[in-house]
């Protein structure tokens, strides 16, 4: 492998979003993530062996809270709002963003095509701006509203010294805003903003040739620039055209339209008359005729015409009033305002820029200085100039590349500003670029902070080692490791010179003997703890969608955190991305199962993090499809603003019939419980992984079943026996003021598990026994025998579809219960999957079900009527399906 050298010159373009930031400072060595300050380690006692201990500490604010562990996740979207009057483009033309519904298509900047609308956001009240761009178009949009850009400079523009096109940056408006605030106050004079240009735009008003366009959109395009079609000229029967160009006439000719007389051959543009029947009666149809120059427009169905009907129009423009200059430059004059729009914006619909101006010439009569009528020009820049024109003497000089091919055509940011507080929305499309296209055109935006972390620690540090990781190394190669290469493609680092990647044991290694190494992190029966990383030692880590990895593989990849961590770091970081996910990663960054917020150790961040805020763009991609699946919009609100309470969508759910929607109420205890009232507690014993029991009240009056917050026994609490558990069940009970006597019913083979050495001591006796020292006044009701499997769970679906007119509903704060209900499976057979998975621990366990046998357990009890009903009407029903083939539809939740 030859020598690696250190780069020169390098132009690293990454500026993180502002939430994004946050992250950046917590993830930042040898300074404090509250003032910047410098690192240092302070002393703080002694161990018990009397050896000196030490703390990190901030020099200037003292801050010993120093983050090691940082997990940024939780939201799945947002970024770009835009006021409600915007207006959207789209295949049939533009919108407003009001009237946009789920589901309606919307152009595609990126291919000109056409995308969907997956997601309309709740209507919020937020700061917006005006951004105004170097061709006079304006977009108003929010705070919050994401903008694809580059920092363009004279001396630079947008691709660097080789020729590679620079990355793009992902800015806010209120970002756009401050950056703007501080180019007026004399900073950042050489540079600019500037925006991409949209694809040219498919539209779908199919309005061509020998269809809806009445005249041939080459010949219309000469007859607006230098025809004659005003009242007089109409009346006449004839319209005139005036040129120079032979080769415009013998085109026009070849397309049907032959002039029936030609005035004042010896002008230097003579006059062509045209009589044909069709084009007098396609310029009163396009409601042209009667017009004179200052009138002059294009019609709609032009403006809406395909691509190639467009550039032919743009054509006839330019062959007659349009100019092209010796750099190639075109532009077009007149005194129609409405006509120059109308370019602008055909221009601007075929990926190009036009800018407009306007002047008042004046002229000389008779000695006397006068001024003539207004007139306007738009300077046109496209990638497609050169079919912008026909006749050879101004084709030939137009040109395709801008600035000699070594800018992007693009559009500049020339101010913005704040307009106060308005109404708004952000959409979601179906294309994980995120991008749309507003008022003129105008691209809007919607991920790789972990990597550039990587990457740039590694050209700060030499010799550090760094670990990306995930659960599977396959996933991991296909997601995180190709965006690793792109941040190296990007910043203009070039293999085997500055780096060389070694794809046999996946590592990069840099010029100054850093390495970033990919690692999987999948637990093994044979190690489960993680014995495998030895005597492995790192400066530092990422681990991509933690919350799929075990606990305790994190717990010992943090703990190899050490390598000349004094000399770079003084503090090793271990970076965590999670998107929301009902595992360990929530309960010790975000909230606990009780719904609470957590209290978080030293040294632990939590920063919510958006889909869109994430540079990572194979991961947002990723991510993004799995969102857009889910039909359910109260899951999607969930995932969409970071809510960790949500669930995924589950083809062959045992439960088909819970809707989140419908069964799941917030603050049901608060609102609906009863202290009067007795109360069902359903247990089921099995101690592994955890003791469950649901509190429920039925109200016989209404037909609703209520299933308030269930009690969860973990061992980790040392509440999963029943003398422990029950007693904490009273104790919440006693504190809750109840006073209407407990119900205790469940798994009936609690009856026969002794957990004492007395014979006949059992579940129930226990439960009763601790119920009844807490003067809750218990009483045993349990069915003689588990019912079957396939009928209980058919009977629960009906009841979850209002059977008999009966509803069930529980509190949101049902973790556990919502895990079965959703993630359960139904068997070939017809009965629940009692399926065992290892924990992190390493035991073997029933993962799902225990809250929902309970439920089962209680409504066939107490609604015994109903079910019996049910069962007579009914027989057994068996399912049979293949391996991988789907039992019910998509799963709604």
């Amino acid at each position: 492998m030859a020598r690696l050298e250190k780069p020169r010159g390098l132009k690293i373009n990454f500026k993180p979003s502002e939430r994004q930031l946050e992250v950046w400072y917590a993830l930042q060595p040898n300074h404090c993530d509250k003032c910047h300050g410098q690192l240092y380690m302070k002393p703080n006692g002694y161990d018990k062996n009397g050896h000196e201990v030490f703390i990190p500490a901030c020099k200037e604010c003292g801050n010993t809270d120093i983050p090691e562990q940082i997990l940024s996740g939780g939201s799945a979207g947002g970024g770009k709002a835009l006021i409600l009057s915007a207006l959207v483009c789209t295949p049939k033309g533009f919108k407003q963003l009001k009237d946009l519904k789920e589901g309606d298509m919307i152009t595609d900047p990126m291919t000109g095509g056409a995308q969907y609308v997956e997601y309309l956001h709740p209507i919020e009240t937020r700061d917006y701006y005006r951004i105004s761009f170097i061709d006079g178009a304006e977009s108003i949009c929010s705070d919050n509203h994401l903008w694809r850009l580059h920092i363009t400079s004279n001396s630079v523009g947008k691709r660097d010294i080789e020729g590679n096109r620079l990355p793009d940056r992902i800015w806010t408006a209120k970002h756009i805003y401050q950056w703007m605030q501080e180019k007026k106050a004399g900073q950042h004079n050489s540079a600019n903003l500037t925006i991409p240009l949209t694809q040219p735009v498919k539209f779908n008003k199919e309005t061509e040739i020998g269809g809806s366009l009445p005249i041939h959109p080459y010949f219309l395009g000469c007859l607006i620039g230098n025809g004659c079609f005003t009242e007089k000229a109409m009346q006449s029967g004839r319209v005139g055209l005036s040129t120079r160009d032979p080769e415009m006439v013998e085109r026009i000719e070849q397309l049907g339209y032959t002039p029936c007389h030609i005035g004042r051959i010896d002008k230097v543009a003579p006059v062509y008359y045209y009589n044909n029947q069709s084009l007098m009666e396609g310029l009163y149809t396009l409601g042209l005729a009667h017009h004179g120059a200052p009138e002059k427009f294009i019609p709609e169905k032009y403006k809406y015409a395909s691509i190639e009907s467009r550039k032919l129009l743009m054509q006839g423009l330019t062959d007659t009033d349009g100019y092209v200059d010796d750099r190639g430059h075109i532009s077009y004059t007149s005194i129609s305002k409405q006509l120059i729009d109308d370019v602008a914006w055909i221009v601007r619909s075929l990926g190009g820029k036009a800018t407009i101006t306007s002047k008042i010439p004046t002229y000389r009569y008779k000695g006397e200085k006068r001024e003539g009528q207004r007139a306007y020009t738009v300077y046109i820049m496209t990638k497609c100039d050169t079919e912008l024109a026909y006749v050879p003497r101004k084709k030939s000089r137009c040109r395709d590349e801008y600035n000699g091919g070594y800018s992007e055509l693009c559009r500049r940011i020339v101010d913005i500003e704040y307009i106060g507080k308005r109404e708004g929305r952000c959409i979601t499309v179906d294309q994980p670029h995120g991008l749309f296209l507003t008022d003129d055109f105008v691209v809007t935006h919607n991920s790789y902070l972990g990597c550039c972390w990587l990457t740039l620690s590694c050209m700060q540090f030499e010799g550090i080692r760094m670990v990306v990781a995930r659960r599977v190394r396959k996933t991991l190669l296909e997601t995180t490791w190709k965006t690793l290469k792109g941040v190296l493609h990007e910043w203009g680092l070039k293999q085997d010179v500055h780096y060389h990647i070694n794809n046999q044991m996946y590592v990069v290694t840099f010029w100054n003997g850093s390495e970033i190494m990919a690692m999987e992190l999948a637990p093994s029966p044979q190690d489960l703890d993680y014995n495998s990383l030895g005597s492995l030692e790192i400066t530092g880590g990422f681990i991509d969608e933690v919350s799929e990895v075990p606990e305790k593989a994190v717990e010992v990849l943090t703990s190899r955190i050490r390598y000349k961590i004094a000399e770079t770091f003084i503090v090793g970081k271990m970076l965590m991305s999670s998107n929301p996910a009902l595992t360990w990663i929530r309960n010790t960054f975000v909230m606990t199962d009780d719904g609470e917020p957590v209290v978080l150790q030293p040294g632990y961040r939590y920063i919510p993090f958006s889909l869109f805020d994430n540079p990572n763009e194979q991961f947002r991609a990723i991510y993004y499809n799995k969102l857009i699946k889910l039909r359910n919009k109260a899951d999607r609100d969930r995932l969409l603003y970071g809510n960790w309470l949500f669930t995924t969508s589950n083809k062959m759910a045992a439960y088909w019939n819970f809707d989140g929607d419908k069964h799941l109420i917030p603050n049901l205890q608060e609102k609906f419980y009863d202290p009067t009232k007795p109360l069902i507690l359903s247990f089921d014993f099995n101690v592994n992984p955890y003791m469950t029991c649901l509190p429920i009240q039925i109200d016989y009056t209404n037909k609703i079943v209520y299933v308030f917050i269930e009690f969860i026994g973990y061992p980790k609490d040392k509440l999963n026996n029943t003398p422990a558990f029950t007693r904490h069940i009273a104790a919440k009970l006693v504190a809750q003021g109840h006073v209407g006597g407990v119900l205790l019913t469940g798994d009936p083979a609690g009856l026969a598990r002794s957990t004492q050495t007395e014979e006949g001591v059992n579940n129930y006796t226990i439960a009763s026994k601790n119920m009844d020292n807490a003067m809750l006044r218990p009483k045993v009701q349990l069915l003689s025998k588990q019912p079957a499997h396939t009928t209980r769970l058919e009977f629960i679906n009906e009841l979850l579809s209002d059977y008999h007119g009966w509803t069930i509903k529980m509190d949101a704060r049902n973790h556990r219960l919502i895990d079965d209900m959703v993630y359960q499976k139904k068997n070939p057979d017809g009965t629940k999957e009692k399926k065992k998975v290892l924990n992190d621990n390493g035991d073997k366990v029933e993962k799902y079900g225990h809250c929902s046998d309970c439920l089962d357990y209680a409504t066939i009890y107490y609604l015994n009527q109903e079910y019996t009903q049910y069962r007579s009407a009914t027989t057994d029903i068996v399912t049979t399906i293949d391996m991988g083939e789907t039992v019910y539809g998509d799963f709604d939740y």
